[in-house]
């Protein structure tokens, strides 16, 4: 045999297919998870998913499984998991990031490279409302009605409308509304009369 022996190269059988243990950021683990073999600690909720996807994103290298790591992590966000929370910073923060994520970053992998522009859309469009859901002080958006419901209406709003409003079908629904809550006041005083 020759000194200079050629080594033969072996093609792999097969392309390489990065198996990454999808992560569950938002239930809690009681240890940590290892994951292409590097060790993440228990998390939970949005402000965890953002502080994972910073020191992510703080060691990326340009390697298929940091790429599939992170991008396993960025997915587990959802719709019904933004619907669910209510810290209104981690909120805020996710708003700038999905839009920023809407343009190229000069980042090695981030945001932009994880969904379609249809799926970062659907998920904008939730963390704005949830942004504002919050700033309102409710949970969860008003329930689908009349425009108009007169049983919904303080007093004095119903009193007002009455003198103000143009529609007569609407006056002569707002003053029905005005003698039920009369008949009902006057029900629950009864028993204090009687009392007397």
């Amino acid at each position: 045999m020759s000194r200079f022996a050629v080594r033969r190269r072996f093609a792999p059988s097969r392309p390489f297919v990065c198996h990454v243990q999808q992560l569950e950021l938002f239930d809690l683990q009681d240890e940590p998870t290892h994951v292409e073999g590097m060790q993440i600690p228990p998390w939970r909720g949005l402000p965890s998913w953002h502080r994972e996807l910073d020191r992510q994103s703080a060691v990326m290298r340009p390697r298929r499984s940091l790429y599939h790591r992170f991008d396993a992590t960025a997915r587990q966000l959802s719709i019904e998991r933004i619907r669910s929370c209510r810290d209104t910073a981690a909120i805020a923060r996710l708003v700038d990031r999905l839009s920023a994520a809407r343009y190229p970053s000069g980042c090695l992998h981030d945001l932009d490279r994880v969904w379609t522009r249809a799926e970062l859309g659907a998920l904008l469009v939730e963390a704005t409302n949830r942004r504002t859901l919050i700033a309102m002080g409710r949970d969860r958006p008003r329930a689908k009605g009349p425009s108009l419901d007169p049983t919904r209406l303080p007093d004095d709003r119903l009193d007002h409308l009455i003198q103000t409003h143009r529609d007569l079908a609407i006056v002569e629904a707002l003053r029905a509304e005005r003698l039920r809550r009369a008949r009902n006041l006057d029900l629950l005083d009864q028993p204090h009369r009687s009392s007397r």
